[in-house]
C-alpha cells in the first residue's frame, strides 16, 4: 500500500482594505497559526504569508473620487504573484476575518490561478462562514438576500471552508494531495451547479485540549513587533502575545458574529495548556505584554482565578482589548477585579454598547442592566485598573436623542477612555439581515457596499452619511479629552492622524 502524499499548503492573510482612520492595527492571525500547526502535526508542508504585514508601508487610495478615505494596505499584485510562484503550493487557503478584506482575497485567488490553474484555492474565515448562514435565509424572497453565495461565483475560488477549520483542513489537504473524494470533509462548501451548493455541516472542536499551539514560528513576529500596532487602548509594550482561552459566547447581541462562528456553548482551554504556551512564548519572543482576545474571559470565575494565580507568578502586564461583559459575578466583582489587577491586568475593556436601556433591551438584545455599569467601572478602578469602554451608535430604530444619551452616559461613567463606533452590519448577524430586508442604507449605498464604508445605515437626525461620520468622530475626540489630560502626546498622535484639521479646530 502506497503511503499518502502530503500537501504543500500556503495560508494567506490578504491585504487590508477599509477606511483610512480605521486600519490602525495589525497582528498575527491566531486562526491561520492554529490551522498551520495542525497541518504540520499531520505531516503537511505549510507556509503562512500576511500580505498586509509584508506591504505595511504600501498604502493607496482605491478610488480618490468616490471614496477618498478608503485605502488598501499591503503588497502589490506582482509581489504576491512572485511569492506564490516561488513557493509553488498545491493549495492556497485565504482567510477573510473581516468582510472589508474580501476584495483583496479575490485578488489573491485570481493571482493564484494565473500562476497555476491547478492550485486548489480555498476561502475561509468569519466572512464566508457567516455568508453561508445568510444564504440559508435567502429562500424567503422578502429577505432581499442573494439566493446564491456570491464568493463562490468567482471561478478562481474552488471551495470554501466554514466553521472551525483546523481538522477539516487536514482532511482536505489529504484529499487534494492524493486526489481523493473531498465531499465528506466537514465544513466544506462547493458550488455544484447554478445556485446549487454542497454545504457540509460545520466541524466544531469540542475539546480545545486537542488543538496544538499556534505556529508562531511561521510568521514574522519581529515584523509585527516593529510596527507595534496591536489592540488595546493604551498598550504597555509593542511586543505583544495574543492569546485565546475559549471559543463560543452565550450572549445574543444582534450585531456580533462570535456566536455565529463559534457557537453559543463556550468551550475553555485548560489553564495548564494556556500557561505552557504563554510561558514558552514569553521567553522565545521576549514578550512585554499579554492580550487575551476572548469576549467572555470573566464568565468562568474559577477558570479566571486559576489563570490569575499563574499570571501573578509571571509578572507581566496584561489586558482584555476585545471587551468583557459588565455584569458577570456582580456579588464577587470587586474580589474578581482585585484578583485580575494583582495578577498584572492593567486595563479592562467593558463592552457596554449603549447608554439607552431601550436600545440594549429591544434593539441589541444585550442582557445588561445599565445600573450595573457605573459600579463595575468604580470597582475596576478601585482595584487599580484602567477602564476602557465600548459603545456603538447608529442601530436601526435608535433615535438621535438615544445616541446623545449614550455619549452622556459614557462621559459621566468614570471610565478612562472610550470608543464610539458606527454600527457595521456584519454578514451572518440578525442586524445585517434586518438592514438588507428593510433596505435601511443611505441613498446611493447598498448591499454591495456593506463593510466598505464607515456609515451605511440611515441614521435619525442626519441626512448625509459624511456629516454623521464627522459627528461620531467629534464624539470620540470630545469624550477622550480625558486621555489628553493623562497622556497628551498619545492623544495628539491618535486624533491628529485620524481627523487632521478637525482635531485642530476642536483644540482651538
Amino acid at each position: 500500500m502506497k503511503p499518502n502524499k502530503k500537501a504543500k499548503v500556503l495560508l494567506i492573510a490578504p491585504n487590508m482594505v477599509g477606511m483610512s482612520d480605521g486600519l490602525n492595527r495589525i497582528q498575527p492571525s491566531l486562526g491561520l497559526m492554529l490551522i498551520a500547526s495542525t497541518l504540520l502535526e499531520h505531516g503537511h508542508e505549510v507556509k503562512i504569508h500576511d500580505t498586509g504585514l509584508a506591504g505595511w508601508e504600501n498604502r493607496r487610495v482605491i478610488d480618490p473620487i468616490k471614496d477618498p478615505k478608503k485605502i488598501e494596505i499591503g503588497q502589490s499584485d506582482e509581489d504576491i504573484r512572485k511569492y506564490i510562484q516561488e513557493y509553488s503550493p498545491d493549495m492556497v487557503a485565504i482567510s477573510v476575518l473581516f468582510s472589508n478584506f474580501l476584495d483583496s482575497a479575490h485578488t489573491v485567488a485570481r493571482i493564484t490561478k494565473e500562476v497555476n490553474k491547478n492550485i486548489t484555492v480555498i476561502l475561509g474565515g468569519n466572512h464566508i462562514s457567516n455568508s453561508v448562514i445568510d444564504y440559508g435565509f435567502s429562500k424567503d424572497p422578502s429577505s432581499n438576500l442573494h439566493d446564491y453565495i456570491p464568493d463562490l461565483e468567482d471561478n478562481n475560488i474552488d471551495l470554501a471552508m466554514v466553521g472551525e477549520g483546523e481538522f477539516s483542513m487536514v482532511q482536505l489537504a489529504d484529499a487534494v494531495a492524493n486526489n481523493k473524494d473531498m465531499s465528506k470533509v466537514p465544513g466544506l462548501v462547493k458550488k455544484i451547479g447554478p445556485k446549487k451548493y454542497l454545504i457540509n455541516p460545520k466541524n466544531r472542536t469540542t475539546d480545545l485540549n486537542l488543538l496544538p499551539r499556534p505556529a508562531r514560528h511561521l510568521v514574522d513576529m519581529e515584523g509585527y513587533f516593529k510596527i507595534g500596532a496591536f489592540q488595546g487602548a493604551k498598550p504597555r509594550s509593542p511586543r505583544v502575545l495574543s492569546i485565546m482561552c475559549s471559543r463560543g459566547c452565550p450572549e445574543k447581541c444582534n450585531f456580533c458574529t462570535t456566536p455565529m462562528m463559534w457557537g453559543h456553548n463556550i468551550r475553555w482551554r485548560p489553564v495548564k495548556k494556556i500557561m505552557e504556551e504563554v510561558n514558552e512564548d514569553v521567553k522565545r519572543y521576549n514578550i512585554g505584554e499579554i492580550q487575551f482576545l476572548d469576549d467572555t474571559l470573566t464568565l468562568d470565575k474559577n477558570h479566571l482565578y486559576e489563570m490569575c494565580d499563574e499570571l501573578e507568578k509571571l509578572g507581566l502586564p496584561w489586558c482584555t482589548p476585545n471587551g468583557t461583559k459588565v455584569n458577570y459575578h456582580l456579588k464577587d466583582q470587586q474580589e474578581m477585579y482585585y484578583r485580575m489587577a494583582n495578577s498584572g491586568c492593567y486595563q479592562i475593556t467593558l463592552a457596554v454598547e449603549s447608554g439607552s436601556q431601550r436600545v440594549l433591551d429591544n434593539i441589541v438584545d444585550k442582557r445588561l442592566p445599565l445600573e450595573t455599569v457605573y459600579p463595575a467601572i468604580e470597582r475596576a478602578k478601585k482595584a487599580g485598573m484602567l477602564v476602557h469602554t465600548f459603545y456603538i451608535v447608529g442601530y436601526p430604530g435608535e433615535t438621535f436623542e438615544e445616541m446623545e444619551k449614550t455619549y452622556n452616559f459614557a462621559i459621566n461613567s468614570g471610565a478612562d477612555s472610550f470608543s464610539f463606533a458606527i454600527l457595521q452590519p456584519l454578514p451572518g448577524t440578525p442586524v445585517y439581515r434586518q438592514v438588507v430586508k428593510e433596505k435601511l442604507w443611505w441613498p446611493g449605498r447598498g448591499l454591495n457596499d456593506m463593510m466598505k464604508r464607515s456609515s451605511l445605515i440611515k441614521v435619525d437626525g442626519f441626512d448625509d452619511p459624511q456629516k454623521y461620520e464627522e459627528w461620531v468622530d467629534s464624539l470620540n475626540m470630545k469624550a477622550n479629552l480625558i486621555l489628553k489630560k493623562n497622556d497628551p502626546a498619545r492623544f495628539h498622535q491618535k486624533y491628529k492622524e485620524r481627523t487632521g484639521d478637525k482635531y485642530l479646530k476642536l483644540q482651538s
